[in-house]
């Protein structure tokens, strides 16, 4: 059996999940600190990606994965992912077009925004009725934290650009589909006890060799 961890060991990966928090936070509070610069909230957002990946290695490799673990590293994501870049990007929208923006640019940059919010609000929330409180083995929809990196990167060095609302928006909607995703992005191969390298390769030749 699985011997009791002390509640140190029990509470590294949810400490490491304290740090994607924290990187969701600098991105809300980015708009109104003018201090926190756009770059320390790109940092912010490879940084609490980092921790996202080192949470859940950590929990399989203390074998410490509980409920709590797997439902708190989702609302992290939420917020890390989903509001945190939500905010910013309108944020950075708001700085590149200025106060003298026209009201159907405004307007589409709040809608775009909100769009992002809402649809990662509501993936969140399917994510964890789909797989009852336990870390997920495949995503429904692309997940939060691949939607983000586009989200946050092109906020960064296009915040100005017509095309940036619509990517978004495209964004959005591909975190909400129905559509079944792996965990590993087809990279790895993500089981309840471990992370290996992809065997979608394997698998084609093999069937190559059946055929």
């Amino acid at each position: 059996g699985v011997p009791q961890r002390s509640f140190f060991i029990r509470n590294i990966p949810n400490a490491i999940t304290f740090v994607t928090v924290f990187c969701g936070f600098l991105l809300m509070a980015s708009a109104c600190v003018p201090g926190i610069s756009p770059l320390v909230c790109l940092f912010a957002t490879f940084l609490g990606l980092c921790a996202d990946v080192a949470d859940g290695q950590a929990a399989r490799a203390l074998r410490v994965k509980s409920e709590f673990g797997a439902t708190f590293d989702q609302l992290a994501d939420l917020s890390c992912f989903g509001i945190g870049p939500a905010i910013f990007f309108v944020r950075q929208r708001a700085v590149s077009l200025g106060p003298d923006a026209a009201l159907t640019s405004s307007m589409l940059t709040l809608l775009a925004g909100y769009g992002y919010m809402a649809c990662s609000v509501f993936r969140i929330a399917r994510e964890l009725i789909v797989h009852s409180g336990v870390r997920p083995l495949y995503f429904v929809g692309i997940p939060t934290n691949l939607a983000c990196i586009p989200t946050v990167l092109l906020s960064v060095t296009a915040p100005g650009s017509v095309l940036l609302p619509f990517i978004v928006m495209m964004l959005s909607g591909m975190m909400v589909m129905p559509y079944h995703v792996p965990k590993g992005l087809w990279i790895f191969t993500v089981t309840e006890t471990q992370v290996t390298p992809g065997t979608c390769g394997q698998r084609r030749t093999a069937q190559a060799h059946s055929d």
